[in-house]
């Protein structure tokens, strides 16, 4: 019994948390300078993210996933093992 009452009440308190915290974020937001700033540093985790930060590329890492480029070596080199590790766990798993 008792213990259901400290799960309520922790529910209970991590909502009004919450909530307090979305008040604050809507307080701040609400002045044209904040937004600005809050765009900058999203755009920044975008590129982070994606990878465009450091390399300069524009493109998502993710559309040449499964598609490498026959040129690019060492594209071909991490499919290639990946490939290889595949097929040793399975044949692993089936002995």
């Amino acid at each position: 019994m008792y213990k259901n009452n400290v799960n309520k009440k922790q529910k209970s308190s991590g909502l009004g948390y919450l909530l307090a915290g979305a008040g604050a974020a809507a307080w701040w937001l609400s002045k044209e300078e904040n937004r600005k700033k809050f765009d900058g540093w999203m755009a920044q985790a975008k590129n982070k993210l994606n990878g465009t930060e450091q390399s300069g590329d524009k493109e998502f890492p993710v559309h040449k996933a499964g598609n490498p480029h026959p040129k690019d070596i060492e594209d071909n080199k991490m499919v290639e093992e990946g490939a290889q590790f595949a097929v040793d766990y399975y044949n692993k798993k089936e002995q």
